[in-house]
């Protein structure tokens, strides 16, 4: 039987989950499944895998997500799960690098569409707090102020994915020029 094991970790940027989940990779626990905050593993040979993790929510249609995904496992990607929004993939290491967006043009629109997640959630929590605080009820307030407290949480990303979209212009405009 296979050795298992479960983490809890809490990441609110996506690539440190990444580099993490890559980490344990090259120790040789393999990710099987995950949910906000739990991951799963299962013992194997260290570095087998390179992980990546997309936003697949945003590439539009079911349709579209379906065509995507099999694109990928016909270049030797591997789907490990989806969860809500996410999907973590694994390729060989044998089989070199592996990455999702290669090119610069096709790496910002990805940027744009989390930064449009993130955006909407910011300003539903904001809207939330804004619309619950003032009121009178004990349940409203405390809901308006978990709401504060994700609107913040949701800051966080939202300015380093705003980071990087402004570096990946800067980039794109330099060889494009």
């Amino acid at each position: 039987m296979n050795e298992k094991c479960s983490r809890f970790r809490f990441f609110l940027d996506y690539e440190k989950e990444e580099k993490w989940v890559n980490e344990m990779a090259k120790e040789g626990w393999h990710l099987t499944d995950f949910n906000i905050g739990y991951y799963k593993f299962e013992k194997g040979a260290p570095g087998q895998y390179i992980y990546r993790n997309e936003m697949v929510s945003s590439l539009g249609a079911k349709g579209q997500v379906k065509d995507y995904l099999e694109f990928l496992q016909q270049s030797g990607v591997e789907l490990v799960k989806t969860r809500g929004m996410w999907a973590y993939f694994r390729k060989a290491t044998e089989d070199g690098p592996f990455e999702l967006y290669s090119d610069t043009s096709s790496k910002l629109a990805y940027m744009k569409r989390i930064f449009l997640w993130f955006f909407f959630f910011f300003l539903l929590n904001f809207y939330f707090t804004i619309s619950n605080i003032g009121e009178e009820s004990v349940f409203q307030v405390i809901l308006g102020s978990l709401n504060l407290l994700a609107a913040i949480l949701l800051f966080i990303p939202l300015v380093k994915v705003g980071k990087k979209i402004g570096q990946l212009k800067k980039n794109l405009d330099l060889f494009n020029d």
